[in-house]
């Protein structure tokens, strides 16, 4: 047998190609083929098990990754850092590679009560000589304190944080037994009482001495109100039990550095804001920090209060009153924009935008003038050109008004139909179902969001759809809308009283087009959100900068940032960042950043944990050992950890030395 040196795999020493790659045996080193006996254990995934297994009966790789286990194993030691149990007599530990000053002895005594098995996480008496689901050894096991936790929990089996006062978890039920303590996170910087080093709290162990964070204390923290949503980029104030724009908990809050001073520029100048979204909201409020006395106008042709449209898939059935306006969708209320002094011209069409007179014109003939103009107007989607696409039934989920229309076709036992597998699509099919719809899920390519997951995480969150009661049917092209029913390319007919497009979305350009700006795929802007044209600056969807449009909420909250500061006489720059995707659906969370699937098929080399009986999934992606992407399905703690590892291109060996 021999090992590609390239991707990593292993085949036979008869082939003169890689069967994964295709490289030739300049690439290929022997793999050790004398036949091991007794006990292993696999150093991907920690499993013991018997040698004569051809793959790790948990992770699938092969006997390279095989480490004989002694007979009669030595005392066992936990690390402290990262709970790994190992053999005493390793000298790193195997999992976190900190030294033996963070080992701690495990109790050679028999271990009496429950315990927790640290490979599965089940719950069972400590006598069991072997854990009753995955069938690990004793040296797994955790006893369970039966005491009164205090402080923050979370449940080992769906992964909520609560108060550890609570007697059962308050989403799937389970008792204290299932509780796991929840560790006060450290932010910026931290000092070692060890050696005094003062250094990032991110580091694992102390740069100097090698001590664990048990040895690190909070230094100066950070003097800030404010906090950024890992998920979406929102900042807001840290009080705020969840993110006000997509409901995640303060887990996945990270500090905001406090705010050099702002510099003022007071004019008496008109800024012209076209469009009502993030982009638009956060240009208006860039202005006014710089800019006390000029006037702000902001115009829209919808009659809301700027909202959060990320929300309407979420809360399609949860209300529109003001109630739950308050709650779900808006931004600000009316108050916060009269005390910012911006004045909303709502339920306003433009006709055109005049860049060399610079004014707008209406289309009930009136006009707006401007000296700074921000374009804003978002985007809108794409819906593909069957039979019967224009009838009021089949709807995109784009505004407010457009989910009250959905409510008034659908009632208990409807039926509906969802064109478009992407996370608008597959959030508004959960919602429809959770409605109490029968609901399908017409997929044009080969398999969900086959441009964002590899076929596993795929295949695993079709599963989740499935088994919660929805229909996914790929390579689905539709025809038409006839009567009620879409029917398919291949004949098949799908009653349907309301049909959800999301098939992608596409930049409100035209006006921007007419006036003369420069366009691509969408309004090109350069890295301080000028247009081609005087004095018009872009922001959000509508935009491309470098070539991207990249169409989400966190890239248009800032770019609107940088377009209004900059348009009131600052200089700052827009950098492009890598986003992540989220979605929670089917009472499960996906989270997926960076390049998981190659456009060129080209193989990467990954590391995947897979739990398919819990349906969890973690898996890393490698180009040239850089990491390039992360799927998280299931389990989404680590979502904060994996974005910043990916947007500074952490290295395989730095994540997985000793794999």
């Amino acid at each position: 047998m021999v090992k590609c040196k390239l991707c990593g795999e292993v085949f036979d020493d008869s082939l003169t190609v890689c069967p994964l790659c295709g490289v030739g045996p300049d690439y290929f080193e022997p793999v050790e083929t004398e036949p091991k006996t007794g006990k292993v254990k696999c150093s991907i995934c920690q499993a013991v098990f018997d040698a004569s297994e051809p793959v790790c009966p948990f992770c699938n790789v092969g006997p390279e990754y095989y480490v004989p286990v002694e007979d009669n194993p030595g005392a066992m030691v936990r690390c402290k850092v990262c709970q790994a149990v190992f053999d005493a007599s390793e000298p790193v530990c195997p999992v976190c590679n900190v030294g033996p000053e963070n080992f701690e002895p495990i109790d050679s005594a028999p271990v009496t009560g429950k315990v927790r098995c640290d490979v599965c996480q089940a719950v069972f008496d400590a006598n069991e000589p072997v854990c009753p689901f995955c069938n690990v050894g004793p040296e797994h096991y955790i006893p369970v304190d039966q005491g009164r936790k205090t402080g923050k929990v979370r449940c080992t089996v769906c992964k909520e944080v609560f108060a550890a006062g609570e007697t059962a978890c308050p989403v799937c039920g389970v008792g204290p037994e299932y509780f796991e303590p929840v560790e006060e996170k450290l932010v910026g910087k931290v000092r070692c009482t060890v050696c005094q080093e003062v250094f990032d709290a991110s580091e694992p162990v102390c740069p100097v001495c090698g001590v664990g964070p048990e040895h690190f204390v909070q230094v100066e923290p950070q003097k800030t109100s404010k906090v950024k949503c890992a998920i979406c980029g929102e900042i807001f104030d840290a009080s705020e039990p969840v993110c006000p724009v997509c409901g995640v908990g303060p887990e996945h809050y990270l500090p905001v550095e406090e705010a050099e001073a702002i510099e003022k520029h007071n004019t008496d100048r008109r800024y012209l804001i076209l469009g009502a979204g993030t982009a638009a909201v956060n240009a208006a409020k860039a202005i006014r920090d710089r800019d006390d006395t000029a006037t702000i106008t902001l115009i829209a042709d919808e009659k809301e209060l700027p909202y959060k449209r990320p929300q309407l898939t979420k809360h399609m059935f949860d209300g529109t009153d003001a109630e739950a306006r308050a709650k779900y969708f808006t931004l600000h209320d009316a108050d916060w924009y009269a005390g910012q002094q911006i004045t909303l011209e709502l339920g306003k069409k433009i006709a055109s935008l005049d860049a060399a007179g610079k004014k707008v014109v209406m289309e009930d003939g009136s006009t707006y003038e401007y000296d700074k103009c921000i374009y804003a107007l978002g985007s809108h989607f794409f819906v593909p050109p069957f039979e019967g696409n224009q009838d009021p039934r089949v709807k995109t989920i784009r505004t407010i008004e457009d989910i009250e229309q959905v409510r008034t076709y659908l009632g208990e036992g409807k039926q509906a139909v969802v064109i478009g597998g992407g996370v608008v699509g597959l959030e508004a099919a959960w919602e429809l179902k959770k409605y109490g719809c029968t609901v399908t899920v017409l997929e044009t390519m080969s398999a969900l969001m086959a441009n964002k997951l590899d076929t596993t995480a795929s295949s695993m969150l079709q599963g989740l759809f499935e088994g919660g009661g929805v229909t996914i049917l790929a390579n689905a092209q539709t025809e038409r809308y006839q009567d009620g029913n879409i029917y398919l390319n291949d004949g098949t007919v799908l009653p349907a009283d309301v049909v959800v497009v999301s098939c992608g979305v596409r930049a409100n350009s035209q006006l921007a087009a007419e006036a003369g700006a420069k366009i691509d795929r969408a309004i090109v802007v350069n890295e301080k959100m000028e247009t081609s044209l005087p004095d018009v600056y872009g922001a959000g969807d509508c935009v491309e900068f470098q070539g991207m449009n990249y169409a989400l909420w966190p890239e248009a909250t800032r770019q609107g940032e940088v377009a209004g500061a900059n348009a009131a006489g600052d200089e700052l720059t827009f950098a492009a960042e890598i986003y992540g995707m989220s979605m929670e659906v089917v009472d499960r969370s996906l989270y997926t950043i960076g390049m998981t699937v190659d456009p060129q098929q080209r193989p990467f080399r990954t590391v995947a944990f897979q739990d398919p009986d819990r349906g969890d999934l973690e898996k890393y992606f490698f180009r040239d050992d850089v990491l390039s992407g992360v799927t998280l399905l299931g389990d989404v703690s680590k979502l904060s950890q994996v974005t910043e590892l990916v947007n500074r291109k952490a290295g395989y060996a730095e994540l997985f030395k000793n794999k």
